[in-house]
């Protein structure tokens, strides 16, 4: 009897086979069979050792960044026990730092000057360097969620009901493979022994990480600029750390909302009455409401009739006692037998709360500025005051100019947390149009990426990136000016740029700032050129800035890798319209100079 070929059980199975795909053809079912690249894992079979692996954690490293439309872009790198413990630093986008130490209920933070100012801008210099109890929650994600064991938990949510991410090779320079589930990503590396690598998402209700509920001491804020949309939050996840012990307490710890801020306080009472003779008199009282002495000066004005301020200087008020400056006196500017109205225009300079900036004051106020009638901006900590006087300062020259607005734009400054970027341009005196923050603090909203399918907005709305380019490129280079949508006029035509650059023996650096918030990379790239070909000025470099937002997803964790494909893709338009290409993700800022572009080397 002869021996079957070896191969003959092999022929039967291929047969078998392709009886079952033609069968299932003429049903009407035929089926596309996709196999993964040699060598790739199961993402289902990846994720699941990568949870379990995280259940015998005893803690987890993690680069957390959190993503708030409306202005709050802050990342931790984090070590988080498995008992729930968090310690580790947190770190503003624009500037800003701080120590950070959580367990339950528990946090503290020891934070630099540009961090308090966007947090407690009344209270910077009696916070700064100290470790203090938080009044609202220093991070908005709560470190349980960030634990071993929750960590462990998400993975088995996305293999619970998720889909493979086949796009998905790499992400932070490494080769992954990936679950989507409900708009969140989860990446496990591809290499054994897999682990989780980078996950994230929107946090919404029956997400992974829900936002923080009411009562949890952390607000999100709202804008009328901004259509609503749900924070994001991102996640590089490092391997797994040493002997990682919870961090104890600082026992010298302060609270934030009864720290005491000891400095003078000056009330302002306008002792003055109708006037119906040809010359009208008025004084000031001042009465030191603080809790420390300080040197008054009233400046006073009146329009009409006294448009040009004087200053009358009152002396050391002490804490409880008051002062009355001499009388003050002007032509009555009112019509023989007719009324009008006047406004006495009075507070107080004390070198104490606003440095050597009497003439800017006075400037302010012949302009109908009176900072002390802001309650927000006169309760400012005298760290901060300077950058709120050399704005408004500033805006005075802006087209069509309101008092009213540029105080209203200033606090917006405040509320949404801008103080530190608005101060390095204001404070450096190297912006060149300053009268553009009228326009801009209003807009304080980080801006959309309108290159992303189904954004929310069509146009240009939001400018929050814009000052923090501009204002790492004053810190980048002490020499160097800019201007915000800088205008150059050569040969009777004007060209544009979102941040113009001027540095000395240079020539001027014309930058297209877009905020990527999704996966259209390219697209951002290729609206940037066109952008940069259209209106950049003919002797500039010329830079593409890209900023990827916690929205892009894994594209905000990306390495370098990622960036040459999508590079690649873009083409030689690349090397002929761009000088440079600026990315700014979690992984820091990285650079691609014209030859190490696509077809320029």
């Amino acid at each position: 009897m002869r021996e079957a070929a070896p191969d003959a059980p092999r022929r039967a199975f291929l047969w078998i086979g392709i009886a079952l795909l033609l069968a299932l053809a003429a049903g009407g079912g035929l089926v596309y069979l996709r196999t993964r690249p040699a060598g790739s894992p199961s993402a289902m079979d990846a994720a699941a050792q990568a949870a379990t692996a995280l259940r015998g954690q005893k803690a987890a490293s993690l680069k957390v960044s959190f993503f708030d439309q409306t202005g709050v872009d802050v990342t931790g790198d984090l070590t988080v026990t498995a008992g729930g413990t968090a310690h580790g630093t947190l770190t503003d986008a624009g500037g800003g730092k701080a120590d950070y130490l959580a367990s339950g209920e528990d946090t503290a933070v020891r934070g630099d000057e540009a961090w308090w100012a966007r947090r407690d801008a009344a209270r910077v210099g009696a916070l700064k360097g100290l470790w203090v109890r938080p009044e609202a929650l220093a991070f908005p994600i709560e470190a349980a969620a960030l634990e071993p064991d929750s960590l462990a938990g998400m993975i088995d949510w996305v293999r619970n009901d998720g889909a493979s991410a086949p796009d998905v090779t790499s992400v932070a320079g490494q080769p992954v493979v990936g679950l989507r589930r409900d708009g969140w990503t989860f990446l496990f590396t591809r290499a054994a022994p897999h682990r989780l690598l980078w996950f994230g998402g929107a946090t919404q209700e029956r997400a992974p990480i829900a936002p923080l509920q009411p009562g949890n001491a952390f607000t999100y804020q709202s804008s009328d600029m901004a259509p609503p949309t749900p924070p994001y939050v991102s996640v590089l996840v490092n391997p797994p750390p040493g002997d990682a012990k919870a961090t104890p307490f600082p026992g010298d710890t302060v609270a934030e909302d009864k720290t005491a801020v000891k400095r003078p306080k000056f009330d302002v009472v306008v002792n003055a009455s109708t006037c119906r003779t040809a010359t009208c008199t008025w004084s000031v009282t001042v009465t030191n409401k603080g809790n420390a002495s300080g040197e008054a000066s009233v400046i006073a004005s009146v329009s009409p009739g006294m448009p040009q301020t004087e200053v009358r200087s009152l002396g050391i008020v002490q804490p409880g006692a008051s002062a009355t400056t001499a009388t003050m006196s002007f032509p009555n500017p009112a019509p023989t037998n007719q009324d009008v109205s006047a406004d006495y225009r009075a507070e107080v300079f004390s070198k104490e709360l606003h440095g050597s900036n009497l003439k800017v004051m006075r400037r302010l106020q012949e302009d109908g500025i009176v900072v002390g009638r802001s309650e927000l901006l006169s309760g400012l900590d005298p760290s901060q005051m300077p950058t709120a006087l050399l704005a408004l300062d500033g805006m005075r020259k802006a087209a069509r100019f309101d008092p009213d607005k540029a105080v209203q734009a200033m606090e917006n400054a405040v509320t949404y947390r801008a103080l530190p970027e608005v101060g390095e341009l204001v404070r450096s005196g190297r912006l060149e149009n300053p009268e553009i923050l009228y326009t801009k603090l209003p807009n304080l909203i980080f801006e959309y990426d309108t290159g992303a399918p189904g954004t929310p907005v069509h146009e240009k709305l939001g400018s929050r990136r814009q000052l923090q380019i501009a204002a790492g490129m004053l810190r980048q280079d002490p020499a160097a000016r800019v201007a915000l949508d800088g205008v150059e006029v050569l040969d009777g035509k004007k060209y544009r740029a979102d941040v113009l650059v001027h540095a000395p023996g240079k020539p001027p650096s014309a930058i297209q700032a877009k905020s990527v918030s999704s996966d259209s990379v390219a697209a951002n790239v290729r609206s940037a050129l066109a952008e940069l070909q259209k209106s950049a000025p003919p002797n500039s470099a010329r830079v593409v800035w890209l900023h990827l937002e916690a929205p892009a997803g894994y594209p905000h964790a990306a390495g370098r890798d990622y960036f040459d494909a999508v590079f690649d893709d873009v083409g030689s338009d690349l090397c002929k319209k761009a000088d440079e290409v600026v990315v700014v993700n979690q992984a820091g800022l990285q650079r691609w100079t014209k030859q190490q572009l696509p077809g320029c080397g």
